[in-house]
């Protein structure tokens, strides 16, 4: 049997709890959005496709707190549609490369870490630094700089039981040709590393050697598909991050591009990786399908690489 958990992550905050009366909306809208109004449908597609966790962003934090008072009231919410915890949130240390930036990255990052904990999550996913886009690229200092900072998240979050991880993103300013040396320079008590497979794939990384390279770092995976393997550096470090300049998606549901995933779980189970693994939906035009399309893609072709002999 499998030791792997499944979380899924996708964009935007509904506007309500619970909507109680179905007449009230649907007679009105015939669209897919009525299934996207409120936090209790949402949550329960999560489950029925099968996924045991779920994966905020950082604003979604505070955004939850507003709607259900106490964090642990929310736990009990998603407990009761079949979703087990919220395993983890995205976030970003803007700003990192400079010194000047720290103690207001450390205060936001503190409340996200203290939500999180409430939360009983287990891991904080950090990318490094703002977009290339006006950013980068970053000089030996501000690599430092950057790396001392996910240093201190990282402390902060382990004294309350959490753990950080870099989140290395094509449109990162901590890039192709310095993402290695970010690891490098980052303390591996405080800091472990979440792969991203489109985005490393859309870099230009070969994501299985990468992580045979890098396994005892890696903890954490965020499962995506992409089209777009190599990306050449004029369309990585444009300003768009779900889509190019010509209004296309950088990402796909599994299977729906060229990322090799099966080769990945094969080492995975190689290395007899555990836990939580986190499905995201960015940039889908229907959340619903790109949901149950992964959802059988692990179901049907992943898995049963886990779970052979």
């Amino acid at each position: 049997m499998s030791k792997l958990k499944y979380s899924y992550m996708s964009g935007g905050s509904a506007r309500f709890i619970k909507v109680n009366n179905f007449d009230e909306w649907y007679d009105r809208d015939f669209t897919r959005d009525y299934y996207y109004l409120d936090l209790d449908k949402k949550y329960r597609y999560i489950a029925a496709a099968g996924f045991q966790g779920i994966e905020l962003f950082w604003f979604d934090i505070p955004a939850l707190q507003a709607k259900f008072g106490k964090l642990e009231n929310f736990t009990e919410f998603l407990n009761e549609r079949g979703i087990e915890k919220v395993t983890g949130c995205f976030c970003i240390n803007l700003g990192a490369a400079d010194k000047r930036q720290h103690e207001n990255i450390y205060k936001s990052q503190q409340k996200v870490i203290d939500g999180l904990a409430a939360l009983g999550a287990n891991n904080l996913v950090v990318m490094p630094e703002n977009q290339y886009y006006g950013t980068g690229p970053l000089d030996a200092e501000g690599l430092q700089n950057a790396a001392d900072c996910m240093n201190e998240v990282g402390r902060r979050a382990a004294d309350k039981g959490l753990d950080v991880s870099i989140h290395n993103e094509f449109w990162c300013a901590v890039n192709l040709y310095d993402h290695e040396k970010f690891i490098e320079l980052t303390d591996p008590k405080y800091v472990k590393y979440c792969l991203d497979t489109a985005q490393l794939s859309i870099m230009g990384v070969d994501i299985v050697k990468f992580y045979d390279k890098w396994h005892e770092r890696i903890k954490y995976f965020h499962l995506k598909d992409t089209n777009k393997m190599a990306a050449p550096d004029e369309e990585r470090f444009g300003p768009g991050a779900e889509y190019d300049e010509h209004g296309k998606r950088w990402f796909y549901e599994l299977g729906g591009g060229y990322v090799d995933f099966p080769s990945l779980f094969r080492l995975m189970k190689k290395y007899g990786h555990t836990g939580w693994v986190t499905v995201e939906a960015d940039g889908t035009p229907d959340t619903l399908a790109t949901m149950l399309l992964a959802k059988n893609y692990l179901d049907t072709v992943l898995e049963p690489i886990m779970n052979e002999e």
